[in-house]
């Protein structure tokens, strides 16, 4: 049973990172171990493609990584785009003027050919420090957007009482034309609207094509909601201890917490020998 994975899958955030964001020793160790025993391993996060690569290359990741959630795939190591997908303009738009008239602060991301920063409207810049704590780390105050194509992503952020009211109607009126990504954090709401039929699963799908493999040779290991479609369709999807619970009751195998190095145990436990545990 141990050796029967061939692609090992894993989230950045609460997964592989520690919560200071550090990469522990053992879960590197264990990784570097894989790879050596002839299993690929992979990245796939909803960070921007700046913050992944610098992973990716540290642990001499060779095939390519998934990021913005499945609506990029790249290659690590030229740093080249092999996949992208964005939002329709249309529907992009559509959103955007909603959150504007319901006064939603939201950021968006054009795509690595224009420019791959988070673009904040200034007239929601008091809420900045709230996307840097909970969205992303760089965040450029812009007077006004003037899309010209597909954007990658429109990343909502608000308190509990201001998208829970909405998220039902949301999925009902887009979900045909775009994936919403809902994350909860400390009586905030994140929405991540991104294209349609992406996923990290299909951003996954994308790399197995090209090492002809299928997801029965799969070992994902994530922690949060974006991550639930991988788990479910992998041969054996693990879900971090500190994942919330319908991720956990969804997944094969529960590991121990991003704190307690439970990538390493995962890895462990299912694709090395037992000598090397």
């Amino acid at each position: 049973m141990q050796m029967q994975y061939q692609l090992a899958v894993l989230d950045l955030d609460g997964t592989m990172l520690s919560t200071d964001g550090e990469l522990p020793v053992t879960v590197r160790r264990s990784i570097a171990a894989v790879k050596a025993g002839g299993i690929k391993v992979t990245l796939a996060t909803g960070r921007r493609i700046c913050r992944t690569l610098p992973w990716a290359r540290t642990l001499e990741i060779d095939i390519p990584v998934v990021a913005h959630n499945g609506a990029v795939v790249v290659n690590p190591e030229s740093g080249a785009v092999v996949s992208k997908q964005g939002i329709s303009l249309s529907v992009a738009n559509q959103v955007i003027d909603e959150l504007l008239h319901l006064n939603i602060p939201f950021l968006v991301y054009r795509g690595e050919d224009q420019g791959e920063m988070g673009l904040l409207l200034e007239q929601f810049s008091q809420h900045r420090t709230e996307f840097l704590t909970f969205i992303d780390d760089q965040v450029e105050l812009v007077s006004k957007l003037d899309l010209k194509s597909n954007p990658i992503k429109i990343a909502v952020l608000g308190q509990d009482y201001q998208l829970n009211p909405l998220l039902d109607d949301w999925q009902e009126r887009y979900g045909s034309a775009a994936n919403l990504i809902v994350y909860r954090s400390d009586n905030y709401i994140g929405v991540d609207f991104i294209c349609r039929d992406c996923s990290k699963k299909s951003g996954v799908e994308y790399i197995l094509k090209q090492l002809d493999l299928d997801f029965s040779r799969v070992l994902a290991i994530g922690d949060d909601y974006n991550d639930l479609a991988l788990i479910e369709a992998a041969g054996l999807g693990a879900a971090m201890g500190n994942a919330p619970v319908p991720v956990k009751q969804a997944a094969d195998y529960i590991a121990p917490t991003n704190d307690e190095d439970g990538v390493a145990h995962v890895l462990q436990q299912f694709c090395l020998p037992r000598e090397m545990e």
